[in-house]
């Protein structure tokens, strides 16, 4: 794709997260979407074939995105409890930055084929291959890589949703999120 293609793609793609915030992924249509994107309801269909497609498209721009935010800064020659330190960082600090996704969160998870594309490119991503080499180190213990993430790096995102909360009073300081990040990876060593 030329650089024209992919701005108008992207184009479509912020249109698709902000209706969902909005109203939520059962009520998207193409033609809302199309208006979102101030672009003409044809136009839409020159790069998705169905609703379905764009959606499936979607889903793989969000795990690409976030697996490129995991990954900033990541050095594996580090120890590897800095290793995780950076990523749960990088989890925070991505979230608290992209409003849109913390409103999606829980939407993402029935967007079409979301679970098989996360299972197929979960394969090649930093967190499965830093539990692996974890796991052979003997630094963390023996359970599934997914049940790893949800106890340990899953609490950046659910504190995320307090942090953007606007009943919350205060934020949490660098200390308690030091405090967290030692604390889940505790829960995950061996």
């Amino acid at each position: 794709m030329q650089n024209s293609e992919l701005d108008m793609v992207e184009q479509i793609f912020i249109a698709t997260e902000k209706l969902m915030a909005e109203y939520g992924l059962p009520y998207l249509s193409m033609h809302k979407i199309a208006k979102e994107a101030k672009i003409s309801a044809g136009t839409i269909y020159i790069y998705f074939k169905s609703k379905e497609e764009l959606l499936e498209q979607f889903a793989r721009r969000v795990f690409s995105n976030f697996q490129r935010e995991i990954a900033r800064n990541f050095d594996e020659t580090k120890p590897f409890f800095e290793q995780y330190r950076q990523m749960w960082k990088n989890i925070w600090s991505h979230l608290l930055k992209n409003q849109m996704m913390v409103a999606n969160i829980h939407q993402y998870r029935a967007l079409p084929k979301f679970n098989e594309i996360c299972q197929e490119l979960d394969k090649q991503n930093l967190w499965t291959n830093f539990c692996t080499k974890a796991k052979q180190a003997g630094e963390v213990c023996d359970l599934p890589t997914d049940v790893l993430f949800s106890i340990s790096l899953e609490s950046a995102m659910k504190l995320s949703f307090r942090a953007l909360d606007s009943a919350v009073k205060e934020p949490l300081s660098d200390d308690t999120l030091e405090m967290i990040i030692e604390r889940t990876w505790r829960s995950i060593q061996k």
